[in-house]
Order: structure tokens, then sequence, then C-alpha cells
């Protein structure tokens, strides 16, 4: 069946999009380059402002235009992103790449996961999401442990085969993305309903509780993502190895991918809430206290969050929301994560130059500590099932 085909599509781009040659060794590149660790941070704060300035917007053009053109042209400017990666050598020309890389991640984001749940829908399988999404994600982070894994060894060859090695992935996804089936579940909401009913959505309150909390949760555990490599550094390890230890987070993110669904099924979402900001903070204070060769084992506890409650979080949140809006509300969940994200990646920066990189990482325990407040302040009322 098309719908099915759907599915198996987005797994094969998920999988594409995994092969992150460069990731393990981006800050070394960027360093190569030219950069400082203030412009680092900083291009990560440009690529997170124009997220959040695309977002709600691409939100509406796949709500309003379809799922399929939304990801088609994702994948085209994620394309473009990484190829001006590829023969950029200033941070000029950095900018110009991130730029192109958010636009495309935001046509490309709320769009997938709105067409896998509609996709559901039209074949009677809703009630599947978790496990469906969570064994794309699964795929994708199988891909990642690969691609880390080599990209490491490219990078100790040269740096910038690293990008150059990710185009031909890019460039399949795009042509895998040109045969989708567009989901005809209901008729598009169009500008004055559009909004309105938007406007009604985002007055729900379990809508607006999980907005929050999903999008404080995921800036808390994206805040370390920069720091692995500085830290790696600091704990003794040799460069040649920072690809697979990059794989044996993927490893961990797919599996809590993968049964996030049985996580959620034994254990209350009320409780779970609750539990990850914990898990979180423990994992950050023990990479602050214990510093050794093998102290990058404290950031499994972070890739099994990282995996897990994405799925769940998503699951609850597309259950609470309509098909004609369910990308812009995905999109909006999205544009308030970079919102925050950008705000606090140039403060750890600013706390680990001026301080230290442990000290940065004690903050980020703080601060994930005082997510449990948000459920508990509710006390519940809001949840139903």
């Amino acid at each position: 069946m098309d719908f099915e085909s759907n599915i198996k599509k987005i797994r094969a781009i998920y999988f594409l999009h995994g092969m992150v040659f460069f990731l393990p060794v981006a800050v070394l590149f960027w360093l190569a380059n030219g950069l400082n660790m203030a412009k680092v941070m900083l291009l990560q704060s440009i690529y997170s402002i124009f997220i959040v300035a695309f977002q709600f917007p691409t939100g509406y053009f796949a709500d309003v235009y379809g799922r399929k053109m939304s990801i088609f042209l994702g994948n085209l400017l994620y394309f473009l992103g990484i190829f001006v990666y590829s023969i950029g050598h200033n941070f000029f020309q950095f900018v110009i790449a991130e730029i192109l890389l958010a636009i495309g991640f935001s046509f490309f984001s709320g769009a997938d996961s709105a067409l896998v749940y509609e996709s559901l829908m039209e074949l009677k399988r809703e009630k599947e999401y978790k496990k469906v999404l969570g064994n794309l994600m699964f795929y994708g982070s199988t891909a990642a442990i690969i691609g880390t894994a080599i990209g490491g060894f490219i990078g100790k060859i040269n740096l910038r085969l690293t990008l150059y090695a990710m185009l031909p992935f890019l460039f399949i996804s795009i042509l895998i993305s040109l045969p989708l089936k567009e989901p005809k579940k209901k008729k598009r909401s169009k500008h004055e309903r559009f909004f309105h009913d938007l406007k009604n959505t985002m007055k729900n309150k379990n809508v607006l509780f999980i907005l929050i909390y999903f999008s404080l949760f995921g800036t808390l555990i994206s805040g370390v993502l920069w720091f692995y490599q500085p830290y790696f550094k600091l704990c003794g390890i040799d460069v040649a190895y920072f690809g697979i230890i990059f794989a044996m987070f993927n490893i961990i993110q797919g599996l809590s991918y993968k049964y996030a669904h049985v996580i959620d099924e034994k254990i209350n979402i009320e409780i779970l809430l609750i539990l990850m900001p914990i898990i979180l903070s423990i994992s950050y204070f023990l990479m602050s206290r214990f510093i050794f060769y093998f102290s990058f084992i404290f950031a499994f506890l972070q890739q099994f969050l990282r995996g897990s409650s994405e799925v769940i979080l998503s699951d609850y949140l597309n259950k609470l929301v309509s098909s004609e809006i369910r990308a812009s509300v995905l999109s909006v969940k999205n544009m308030l994560y970079r919102l925050l994200y950008a705000s606090l990646l140039p403060i750890l920066g600013y706390i680990a130059d001026l301080y230290s990189l442990l000290f940065a990482l004690k903050i980020l325990g703080i601060l994930s500590l005082f997510l449990i407040f948000l459920p508990l302040m509710i006390k519940f009322k809001y949840f139903g099932h």
C-alpha cells in the first residue's frame, strides 16, 4: 500500500540522514578553519535562531500545501547546506551553510512525523505510532553508529572529506522523498480557519504543558552536545577514538528509540516526567565529579533519555492534536526548543570559558533538577489518558 510505502521511505531517509561522518570531528574542523570556541557556539546559536524564525512558517506550509513537498524541500536544503560546508573555509561561509541547514531542518521536522502519524491513520494503525516512530529513529541511530564510527577514521585522513562523504547519501534522500504519497484524511485548513484551530489547540492545557516541558527538557539534554569533544580531551582520550564513542552513544540512543514504547507501557507518564530530569541531572553531576579515561560512560544516561523522551513525548503530543494543524503544533514545539537552546548555548559557552567546562556541567545538572517542579506544580491534574 502507498501509505505503508510512506513509512518505508521515511525510514530510508532517516537512515541516510544518519550518515553523519562530520559529527565526531565537527569542532576540530571549525577550529582548523580559523574559528575559536566562541564562534563555534555562535554558529550553533545562528542555526537555532533561524530554526526559530522558520519553524512555524514551514509548519504552516506543511499543513496547507502538504507534508510531501515540505519533506522534499527539507531534504534539498539539507543537501545544499552540507555542500556549502564542504567548500567553505571561513566563518561567513559556514554561517550560510548553517542557515541552509536550519531552513532545511525546519521544512523536514514536524512534517515527517505528521506524515508518519497520518499514514498510520490511513492504515487504521495509529495506535502503533510510538513503536513505528521508535523504529524509524532506531534506523537513524543505527546509521549514525556507522557514520560516526567511520567518520572518526575519515577525519583522521582529512576533516573535509567527512563532508564530501555525506553528499551522496543526502542526494539519494532527495530522490526518495519525491514519490511520497500525501495523506488525505481531511481537507487542509486555510488561513482564518487554520489560525482559529491553532489558537484553540494552544489553549488546551495538556498541549501547552507538554510543549513547555518538551522544549525545556530538549534544551537541557542538548546543551552538552558541543562539550563532548573537549570533555573527551579532558579525559585524555585520543581523537581517533571520538567516532567510536559517538557510535556507542548512538547505539544506546537507537535502542532507547526502539524500546521507548515498552518503557511508556510499564511506567506511568506522570512518573516519567519526574524521573527523566532527575536521571539527566545525575548524569551531569557524575560527569563533572569523576574525570577519568572512561568518564564518557556517564553520558550514556543522556543518550538513553534523548531517544526515549523524544518518542514518548511526541506520541503524547500527537494524541492531543488534530491532523489539520499537527505539523504546525510540532513546529511550535521545535521553535520553542530552539529558542531556548539558542539562548542557553552562549551562556554555557561563556561559563565554560570564564570558569571551566566542569562547572558548566554542574550548572546543567542544577537546571535539570529544577525541571521536576513543572509537573509537580500542576499536580498532574491536566493529564488524562
